[in-house]
């Protein structure tokens, strides 16, 4: 492996006070009812919905606002879970970007090729096994069990694991994160197919199973509190925000549920190969192959739609709805107008944001920097810099301050993930990028 040394991410987080907002408008068509087995914290809950409600007047008014970031929503400096949050913007909005790039990190054996997570400068890879790298040391720390289809979620130094254990496959698997030690167990209903997605407070998890159904677990407790039927397998990461879950099922339903196992709302997706929602204060975000749309959080309601379609997971910074087919586009989130478009000529992978800059893997082997505003860079270039990796970088990336981690094809054919990090925040060597415009990797612009 290569591997250089640099300092790890700062373990500090920007949290939210804000917690979930009252419950939205009436069901548009019925579910069953949801199956409750345990009490809620009625007081907690209360006094969390009363704090939202102060939030929600800023935000829900009847107008589109400009930037409709979720406030709600707890937001940490790594890149803890499936598109760095629970609400699934793939956006580090406090993050330092790289700004000279360079190979850290490079393994001599295979790993799994889907998004991976960080927490506190460690590195947590989807398969079996699950493994958890220092880039910085160039140290593979721990192994455990884990999957090949979804990541571990990291939240105040536990991993959360839906790997089979010893005690079975219809179980979550907690393991301190430092040392790798399993310590806790919590029993499912069914075997769970979803990373946890986590209530604004964070005193609940949400998780898809593989019988059609959703359920919520009270963590302190480790007891489920409901599950629910649904049409449609779920295959997707859920969304979270403002006492509201998104759940998109292979059925092609998007449905709206409340924290309490209640229904909201479902609307049909219109689309085939969805990804998983992203939910904002105002608007919830769905795309699939042939499909963008954006709906009112509260009721499902059509605000613009886009026929241009996805390949890969959506990102959202709050003002723009990031999609990848092909090109990646950047729509306008509040009328769906393309704001710019980056056309490298090759495929792209799923855009992951930090600050200003976003980040994509191409269908050439290269990571790729993209200056996010609206009018590019000072001279109107889109591109900041690009440094090869291998075959194929993608499908999405995991990114936090001065540090992306890149699943990819090695030149090899070998599935690995390489750590590119800052060589401006050390003062050791390693492969570094080339600069350039967009014009001189074949990129253009609308």
């Amino acid at each position: 492996m290569r591997s250089r040394r640099t300092q790890p991410d700062s373990p500090s987080a920007r949290d939210s006070a804000a917690t979930d907002s009252a419950a939205s408008s009436a069901v548009r068509s019925s579910l069953p009812p949801a199956t409750d087995t345990s009490t809620r914290r009625d007081v907690l809950r209360l006094l969390g919905a009363g704090a939202a409600v102060g939030l929600a007047g800023c935000v829900g008014g009847d107008e589109p606002t400009d930037d409709d970031f979720p406030e709600g929503v707890r937001f940490d400096r790594g890149w803890p879970t499936y598109a760095h949050d629970d609400a699934n913007t793939a956006f580090l909005r406090e993050g330092t970007a790289i700004a000279e790039p360079t190979i850290e990190y490079e393994p001599d054996f295979g790993m799994d090729s889907t998004e991976p997570v960080a927490a506190d400068g460690v590195g947590y890879t989807p398969g079996d096994p699950m493994r958890a790298i220092d880039p910085a040391a160039g140290e593979e720390l721990w192994t455990a069990q884990g999957e090949g289809w979804t990541a571990p979620v990291v939240l105040d130094g536990v991993v959360y694991s839906l790997g089979v254990t010893v005690h079975g496959p219809n179980r979550l698997a907690l393991y301190r994160a430092r040392t790798g030690r399993e310590f806790r167990t919590i029993e499912l209903p069914g075997r769970p197919r979803t990373p946890p997605a986590f209530s604004n407070d964070r005193e609940t998890l949400f998780l898809g199973l593989d019988d059609e159904r959703v359920c919520a677990v009270d963590i302190d407790a480790a007891e489920v509190t409901w599950t629910r039927s649904l049409f449609g397998a779920v295959r997707r990461p859920l969304a979270v925000n403002l006492h509201s879950v998104f759940v998109v099922t292979e059925g092609q339903r998007l449905y709206c549920l409340g924290t309490n196992g209640g229904a909201r709302w479902q609307v049909p997706t219109k689309t085939v190969e969805a990804v998983a929602p992203v939910v904002g204060d105002e608007r919830v975000y769905i795309a699939g192959w042939d499909r963008i749309a954006a709906l009112e959080r509260r009721n499902g309601d059509v605000v613009w739609e886009d026929a241009g379609g996805v390949h890969e997971r959506l990102a959202f910074d709050g003002e723009r709805l990031y999609a990848a087919r092909g090109s990646l586009r950047a729509l306008d989130s509040a009328t769906g107008e393309e704001r710019w478009k980056y056309d490298p000529r090759e495929t792209v992978s799923a855009a992951s944001i930090v600050g200003d800059t976003v980040y994509v893997g191409t269908g050439h082997g290269e990571l790729v920097a993209l200056n996010r505003t609206d009018g590019g860079g000072p001279f109107g270039d889109r591109e900041r810099w690009s440094i090869p990796l291998g075959r194929y970088v993608g499908h999405s990336l995991a990114a936090t301050d001065r540090r992306v981690f890149c699943p990819l094809v090695r030149d090899d054919g070998l599935f690995s993930l390489t750590v590119v990090g800052d060589a401006a925040d050390s003062s050791s060597a390693g492969t570094t990028a080339t600069a350039g415009t967009a014009a001189d990797a074949g990129g253009s612009e609308s």
